[in-house]
């Protein structure tokens, strides 16, 4: 099989091919969405309007996509979305794959903020920093299985967002870390989070348990300075 094809059965498709669709109702295009073909998965994924209805079928969707370029499509669509969108994807933070960490793990070599394992933690942390404050609310109330990914999402919106890297927002996210204190995996996350907040910093330097973790994210203060 030629590359193209590869890509086609993964659910590429092209910009002329979108073109050709663009006409279709919202009805024909959801039907295109539950496709058996990837690549009309794809298309319906890249032009359905956004709302509740469509968040929830393009999430639904999400859970079982086995098409590389279906699956970018549908969280690309919904990271364009705003707090409404948000709060439904939440619902699905470690539901879909089997990436996510279960403990902790050796510091990451990048020199950025790491790349959310869990497919919709990824999607949430590049979505607008309007969505911010819903994520933080969802913080105090999520089981440690969906706490352990939101917190990626924080960390990493924060990290490239610096202006949401407030003293209040810190101050919110170490009480929820010292909630659970006993959690090492939330405990890890946590320190890997406060690399997108400066005021971190003393009690990064005080780490003795994930003393290794501290210390890159002190490094990623350091160079966020300069």
């Amino acid at each position: 099989m030629n590359t193209y094809l590869q890509r086609k059965k993964r659910g590429w498709v092209e910009d002329s091919e979108l073109s050709a669709h663009k006409n279709k109702s919202v009805d024909e295009l959801t039907h295109l969405l539950f496709s058996k073909k990837a690549s009309e998965r794809t298309l319906a994924a890249k032009l359905l309007p956004l709302t509740c209805e469509t968040s929830d079928n393009l999430l639904i969707c999400l859970k079982t996509e086995p098409a590389l370029y279906t699956r970018l499509a549908i969280t690309e669509k919904l990271e364009s979305g705003n707090q409404t969108t948000a709060l439904k994807m939440i619902d699905f933070l470690a539901i879909i794959g089997d990436n996510q960490h279960r403990s902790p793990a050796a510091p990451s070599k990048k020199k950025s903020f790491p790349l959310p394992r869990d497919l919709i933690a990824r999607s949430l942390g590049r979505m607008t920093p309007e969505i911010f404050p819903t994520l933080l609310e969802a913080a105090d109330i999520l089981p440690l299985s969906q706490l352990s990914e939101l917190i990626d999402a924080i960390g990493y919106m924060a990290f490239y967002h610096p202006a949401l890297a407030t003293t209040e927002n810190y101050q919110r996210l170490l009480q929820i870390k010292n909630t659970y204190s006993n959690e090492p995996l939330i405990q890890w996350k946590f320190l890997i989070c406060f690399s997108a907040f400066p005021q971190s910093e003393a009690l990064l330097l005080k780490e003795e348990q994930f003393a290794a973790e501290a210390q890159r994210s002190i490094n990623l203060l350091a160079l966020k300075k300069d």
